[in-house]
């Protein structure tokens, strides 16, 4: 059973948003190999930025490269049939201490038990114009 279908089987919700929430965190920091997640041909659209796999990756390895903690916690989940919804915030602590919030609404297409696309928006709260620029930043 893959990561995903193994989120979606479950039966309580609290259950999933809190495992989302640790399946989002966990990739982000690199504990979580994207490939068991996304197919080869993934595509991603964020605030109208597209990325490819190839892309997200470099994207992830940004996103690492700039922050020192990310975390992630999920407001709402739902899922019926190939896809996947929630609304989540995004702390992330970047090396000087400062702080940005981002609230995602993301909404996934799932085939062969993982996510072959994403379509997401963001806002991003109380922050620098370059905090926007992180959701889809490959470099």
């Amino acid at each position: 059973m893959s990561i995903i279908t193994s989120l979606v089987s479950h039966s309580d919700n609290t259950a999933q948003r809190k495992e989302m929430a640790s399946l989002l965190t966990n990739l982000f920091k690199g504990d979580v190999d994207p490939a068991e997640l996304f197919t080869p041909d993934y595509q991603q659209f964020t605030d109208g930025h597209a990325l490819d796999y190839q892309g997200f990756v470099q994207h992830l390895n940004h996103v690492r490269s700039q922050i020192r903690e990310i975390a992630f916690r999920v407001e709402e989940f739902a899922c019926h049939d190939g896809l996947l919804a929630d609304r989540h915030w995004v702390t992330v602590t970047y090396p000087d201490g400062r702080q940005a919030e981002i609230e995602v609404y993301m909404f996934a297409a799932l085939r062969e038990g993982k996510i072959c696309r994403i379509h997401e928006v963001t806002l991003v709260i109380g922050a620098e114009a370059s905090d926007r620029a992180l959701a889809h930043a490959t470099q």
